[in-house]
Protein backbone atom coordinates (compact mmCIF):
# COMPACT_ATOMS: atom_id res chain seq x y z
CA UNK A 1 0.00 0.00 0.00
CA UNK A 2 2.49 2.54 -1.20
CA UNK A 3 2.87 4.85 -4.17
CA UNK A 4 5.71 5.36 -6.60
CA UNK A 5 6.93 4.83 -10.14
CA UNK A 6 4.42 2.95 -12.26
CA UNK A 7 4.88 -0.50 -13.79
CA UNK A 8 2.12 -2.67 -15.30
CA UNK A 9 0.07 -4.83 -12.95
CA UNK A 10 0.91 -8.49 -13.42
CA UNK A 11 -1.61 -10.02 -15.86
CA UNK A 12 -3.50 -12.66 -13.90
CA UNK A 13 -7.18 -13.34 -13.32
CA UNK A 14 -8.64 -11.36 -10.42
CA UNK A 15 -10.78 -13.40 -8.05
CA UNK A 16 -14.24 -12.21 -6.95
CA UNK A 17 -13.14 -12.43 -3.34
CA UNK A 18 -9.59 -12.05 -2.12
CA UNK A 19 -7.76 -15.19 -0.95
CA UNK A 20 -8.83 -16.17 2.56
CA UNK A 21 -5.27 -15.84 3.87
CA UNK A 22 -5.41 -12.08 3.10
CA UNK A 23 -8.49 -11.47 5.24
CA UNK A 24 -8.59 -10.35 8.85
CA UNK A 25 -6.85 -7.58 10.78
CA UNK A 26 -3.24 -6.77 9.99
CA UNK A 27 -0.90 -4.66 12.13
CA UNK A 28 2.19 -3.31 10.39
CA UNK A 29 5.47 -4.01 12.12
CA UNK A 30 7.81 -2.01 9.89
CA UNK A 31 8.27 -0.42 6.48
CA UNK A 32 11.63 0.00 4.77
CA UNK A 33 12.46 1.91 1.60
CA UNK A 34 15.78 2.72 -0.09
CA UNK A 35 15.44 6.48 0.39
CA UNK A 36 13.63 6.83 3.74
CA UNK A 37 14.45 5.87 7.32
CA UNK A 38 13.10 2.55 8.58
CA UNK A 39 9.71 3.21 10.21
CA UNK A 40 8.59 0.94 13.01
CA UNK A 41 6.86 3.59 15.14
CA UNK A 42 3.85 4.57 13.01
CA UNK A 43 0.73 2.76 14.21
CA UNK A 44 -0.85 1.06 11.20
CA UNK A 45 -3.97 -1.12 11.14
CA UNK A 46 -5.55 -2.70 8.06
CA UNK A 47 -8.86 -4.58 8.11
CA UNK A 48 -9.51 -6.78 5.09
CA UNK A 49 -12.90 -8.36 4.45
CA UNK A 50 -13.67 -10.64 1.52
CA UNK A 51 -13.30 -7.77 -0.97
CA UNK A 52 -13.48 -4.45 0.95
CA UNK A 53 -10.76 -2.97 3.15
CA UNK A 54 -9.88 0.01 5.35
CA UNK A 55 -6.49 1.22 6.59
CA UNK A 56 -5.30 3.81 9.14
CA UNK A 57 -1.74 5.07 9.75
CA UNK A 58 -0.96 7.37 12.68
CA UNK A 59 2.64 8.64 13.06
CA UNK A 60 4.21 8.63 16.49
CA UNK A 61 4.69 12.39 16.09
CA UNK A 62 0.98 13.10 15.70
CA UNK A 63 -0.11 15.76 18.23
CA UNK A 64 -2.39 14.63 21.04
CA UNK A 65 -3.69 17.03 23.69
CA UNK A 66 -5.28 15.51 26.82
CA UNK A 67 -8.68 17.07 27.35
CA UNK A 68 -8.99 18.37 23.79
CA UNK A 69 -12.50 18.35 22.37
CA UNK A 70 -11.87 19.48 18.81
CA UNK A 71 -9.57 21.20 16.34
CA UNK A 72 -9.93 24.51 18.20
CA UNK A 73 -7.80 23.10 21.04
CA UNK A 74 -4.77 22.63 18.74
CA UNK A 75 -2.21 25.19 17.63
CA UNK A 76 -1.64 25.98 13.96
CA UNK A 77 1.50 23.85 13.86
CA UNK A 78 -0.34 21.01 15.59
CA UNK A 79 -3.02 21.13 12.90
CA UNK A 80 -0.26 20.56 10.35
CA UNK A 81 0.88 17.60 12.46
CA UNK A 82 -2.63 16.12 12.41
CA UNK A 83 -2.52 16.27 8.61
CA UNK A 84 0.33 13.72 8.54
CA UNK A 85 -2.11 10.91 9.35
CA UNK A 86 -2.86 8.56 6.46
CA UNK A 87 -5.83 6.32 5.82
CA UNK A 88 -7.91 5.00 2.95
CA UNK A 89 -10.63 2.51 2.12
CA UNK A 90 -12.22 0.81 -0.86
CA UNK A 91 -12.08 -2.52 -2.66
CA UNK A 92 -9.10 -4.81 -3.00
CA UNK A 93 -8.50 -6.82 -6.17
CA UNK A 94 -6.04 -9.68 -5.73
CA UNK A 95 -4.26 -12.13 -7.97
CA UNK A 96 -2.26 -14.99 -6.43
CA UNK A 97 0.74 -12.65 -6.31
CA UNK A 98 -0.38 -9.01 -6.56
CA UNK A 99 -2.84 -6.80 -4.65
CA UNK A 100 -4.37 -3.62 -6.09
CA UNK A 101 -6.01 -1.31 -3.55
CA UNK A 102 -8.70 0.94 -4.99
CA UNK A 103 -8.98 4.06 -2.84
CA UNK A 104 -12.62 5.16 -2.77
CA UNK A 105 -11.87 7.25 0.32
CA UNK A 106 -8.48 8.77 1.11
CA UNK A 107 -7.39 11.08 3.92
CA UNK A 108 -4.57 12.39 1.74
CA UNK A 109 -4.97 14.01 -1.73
CA UNK A 110 -5.61 11.54 -4.56
CA UNK A 111 -2.68 10.27 -6.59
CA UNK A 112 -2.74 9.18 -10.25
CA UNK A 113 -0.41 6.26 -9.45
CA UNK A 114 -2.08 2.92 -8.62
CA UNK A 115 -1.52 1.40 -5.19
CA UNK A 116 -0.24 -2.12 -5.94
CA UNK A 117 2.08 -4.56 -4.23
CA UNK A 118 3.10 -8.19 -4.24
CA UNK A 119 2.18 -10.26 -1.21
CA UNK A 120 3.35 -13.43 0.49
CA UNK A 121 1.80 -14.91 3.64
CA UNK A 122 3.58 -17.29 5.99
CA UNK A 123 1.38 -18.11 8.97
CA UNK A 124 0.54 -14.84 10.73
CA UNK A 125 3.19 -12.83 8.85
CA UNK A 126 2.78 -11.17 5.46
CA UNK A 127 5.49 -9.52 3.40
CA UNK A 128 4.33 -6.85 0.97
CA UNK A 129 6.67 -5.38 -1.66
CA UNK A 130 5.98 -2.49 -3.99
CA UNK A 131 5.12 -2.91 -7.65
CA UNK A 132 5.74 0.74 -8.56
CA UNK A 133 8.39 1.70 -6.03
CA UNK A 134 10.91 -0.14 -3.88
CA UNK A 135 9.54 -0.75 -0.41
CA UNK A 136 8.85 -3.62 1.93
CA UNK A 137 6.17 -3.77 4.60
CA UNK A 138 6.02 -6.49 7.23
CA UNK A 139 2.52 -7.21 8.57
CA UNK A 140 1.35 -9.43 11.41
CA UNK A 141 -2.21 -10.71 11.58
CA UNK A 142 -3.97 -10.04 14.88
CA UNK A 143 -5.31 -13.21 16.56
CA UNK A 144 -8.91 -14.34 15.98
CA UNK A 145 -9.80 -11.70 13.39
CA UNK A 146 -10.93 -13.69 10.35
CA UNK A 147 -14.62 -13.93 11.17
CA UNK A 148 -17.14 -12.71 10.75
CA UNK A 149 -16.02 -10.33 8.02
CA UNK A 150 -18.44 -7.47 7.39
CA UNK A 151 -18.36 -4.40 5.16
CA UNK A 152 -20.79 -1.47 5.42
CA UNK A 153 -21.26 1.71 3.37
CA UNK A 154 -22.78 4.93 4.72
CA UNK A 155 -26.10 5.22 2.91
CA UNK A 156 -27.62 8.28 4.61
CA UNK A 157 -26.28 11.03 6.89
CA UNK A 158 -28.68 13.82 7.81
CA UNK A 159 -25.93 16.11 9.13
CA UNK A 160 -23.94 16.02 5.88
CA UNK A 161 -26.21 14.88 3.02
CA UNK A 162 -24.38 12.83 0.43
CA UNK A 163 -21.45 12.11 2.73
CA UNK A 164 -19.63 8.87 1.93
CA UNK A 165 -18.35 6.39 4.48
CA UNK A 166 -17.05 2.84 4.73
CA UNK A 167 -16.79 0.54 7.74
CA UNK A 168 -15.01 -2.81 8.01
CA UNK A 169 -15.47 -5.35 10.80
CA UNK A 170 -13.37 -8.47 11.38
CA UNK A 171 -13.88 -10.44 14.55
CA UNK A 172 -13.88 -7.92 17.40
CA UNK A 173 -12.17 -5.17 15.39
CA UNK A 174 -13.71 -2.32 13.38
CA UNK A 175 -12.37 0.48 11.21
CA UNK A 176 -14.64 3.27 9.96
CA UNK A 177 -13.87 6.19 7.64
CA UNK A 178 -16.24 9.08 6.89
CA UNK A 179 -15.35 11.31 3.98
CA UNK A 180 -14.85 15.06 4.49
CA UNK A 181 -17.82 17.28 3.50
CA UNK A 182 -15.83 18.96 0.71
CA UNK A 183 -13.13 17.41 -1.52
CA UNK A 184 -9.51 18.43 -1.11
CA UNK A 185 -7.96 20.88 -3.55
CA UNK A 186 -5.01 19.73 -5.62
CA UNK A 187 -1.86 19.39 -3.58
CA UNK A 188 1.15 17.21 -3.02
CA UNK A 189 0.10 16.21 0.49
CA UNK A 190 -2.35 17.22 3.19
CA UNK A 191 0.17 19.01 5.47
CA UNK A 192 1.00 21.38 2.57
CA UNK A 193 -2.71 22.00 1.95
CA UNK A 194 -3.32 22.72 5.64
CA UNK A 195 -0.38 25.14 5.74
CA UNK A 196 -1.82 26.98 2.73
CA UNK A 197 -5.25 27.17 4.38
CA UNK A 198 -3.72 28.52 7.59
CA UNK A 199 -2.01 31.27 5.60
CA UNK A 200 -5.07 32.24 3.57
CA UNK A 201 -8.11 31.37 5.69
CA UNK A 202 -6.91 30.69 9.23
CA UNK A 203 -7.44 27.77 11.63
CA UNK A 204 -11.11 27.20 10.78
CA UNK A 205 -10.35 26.78 7.09
CA UNK A 206 -7.47 24.45 7.92
CA UNK A 207 -9.69 22.38 10.23
CA UNK A 208 -12.15 21.93 7.37
CA UNK A 209 -9.47 20.03 5.44
CA UNK A 210 -9.06 17.67 8.41
CA UNK A 211 -12.79 16.98 8.76
CA UNK A 212 -12.48 13.30 7.91
CA UNK A 213 -12.71 11.01 10.96
CA UNK A 214 -10.86 7.68 10.73
CA UNK A 215 -11.54 5.40 13.69
CA UNK A 216 -10.10 1.98 14.50
CA UNK A 217 -11.29 0.19 17.60
CA UNK A 218 -12.71 -2.87 19.32
CA UNK A 219 -16.36 -3.89 19.58
CA UNK A 220 -16.21 -5.33 23.08
CA UNK A 221 -12.60 -5.56 24.31
CA UNK A 222 -12.45 -2.10 25.84
CA UNK A 223 -13.85 0.06 28.60
CA UNK A 224 -16.89 0.84 26.44
CA UNK A 225 -18.59 -0.91 23.50
CA UNK A 226 -17.13 0.07 20.13
CA UNK A 227 -14.21 1.82 21.85
CA UNK A 228 -12.02 3.88 19.51
CA UNK A 229 -8.36 2.95 19.95
CA UNK A 230 -6.78 4.97 17.13
CA UNK A 231 -8.15 7.94 15.20
CA UNK A 232 -7.31 10.85 12.93
CA UNK A 233 -9.12 12.92 15.58
CA UNK A 234 -7.14 12.27 18.80
CA UNK A 235 -9.96 13.36 21.12
CA UNK A 236 -12.10 10.41 19.95
CA UNK A 237 -9.64 7.83 21.28
CA UNK A 238 -11.00 6.10 24.36
CA UNK A 239 -14.56 7.08 23.45
CA UNK A 240 -17.37 4.93 22.08
CA UNK A 241 -17.65 5.29 18.31
CA UNK A 242 -21.42 5.75 18.49
CA UNK A 243 -21.48 7.83 21.67
CA UNK A 244 -23.98 7.03 24.42
CA UNK A 245 -26.67 5.84 21.99
CA UNK A 246 -25.73 2.87 19.86
CA UNK A 247 -27.37 2.07 16.52
CA UNK A 248 -29.91 -0.66 15.86
CA UNK A 249 -29.13 -3.43 13.37
CA UNK A 250 -31.81 -4.81 11.08
CA UNK A 251 -30.46 -8.14 9.79
CA UNK A 252 -33.30 -8.56 7.29
CA UNK A 253 -32.57 -5.24 5.60
CA UNK A 254 -28.84 -5.40 6.38
CA UNK A 255 -28.91 -1.85 7.77
CA UNK A 256 -27.37 -0.18 10.81
CA UNK A 257 -29.59 2.74 11.84
CA UNK A 258 -28.38 5.43 14.23
CA UNK A 259 -30.20 8.47 15.57
CA UNK A 260 -28.47 10.69 18.12
CA UNK A 261 -27.86 14.39 18.74
CA UNK A 262 -30.12 15.40 15.84
CA UNK A 263 -28.10 13.26 13.45
CA UNK A 264 -29.45 10.26 11.59
CA UNK A 265 -27.26 7.74 9.85
CA UNK A 266 -27.89 4.47 8.06
CA UNK A 267 -25.15 2.06 7.04
CA UNK A 268 -25.92 -0.57 4.39
CA UNK A 269 -24.33 -4.02 4.54
CA UNK A 270 -22.14 -4.47 1.44
CA UNK A 271 -20.83 -7.95 2.17
CA UNK A 272 -20.79 -10.49 4.98
CA UNK A 273 -18.94 -13.77 5.35
CA UNK A 274 -21.83 -15.10 7.47
CA UNK A 275 -25.63 -14.73 7.17
CA UNK A 276 -26.71 -11.29 8.47
CA UNK A 277 -28.78 -12.92 11.21
CA UNK A 278 -25.63 -14.66 12.48
CA UNK A 279 -23.64 -11.42 12.26
CA UNK A 280 -26.14 -9.53 14.40
CA UNK A 281 -24.96 -10.98 17.68
CA UNK A 282 -21.32 -10.26 16.87
CA UNK A 283 -22.00 -6.54 16.36
CA UNK A 284 -22.80 -6.00 20.06
CA UNK A 285 -25.82 -3.94 19.00
CA UNK A 286 -29.57 -4.15 19.62
CA UNK A 287 -31.61 -5.58 16.77
CA UNK A 288 -34.61 -4.02 15.07
CA UNK A 289 -37.92 -5.69 15.94
CA UNK A 290 -41.22 -5.88 14.14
Amino acid sequence: MFLGRRRPLEAQAVTEFVPLELTGVWRREVITTPHSPRDDTTQVMWIQTRSWYADIRVPATRPSRPGAAGFGDFTAEELVGLAAVQGFAGQLAATPRVCAWRRDLDFQPPSPIPDEGTWQVDGRVMIERGVHVEYEEVWVREPDTQGPLLAFALEHNSAVPGRKGLMMIAGDHFLAILDRPHPLPAGEDLPAIVRAELASGGPMAAAGRLAMPLCYGRLSEGATPWEVKLSSWPWLEGQGFWGPRRPVFDPQAGVLGWNAAETEQSWKLLDSSVPPADAAGRLKLPQATG
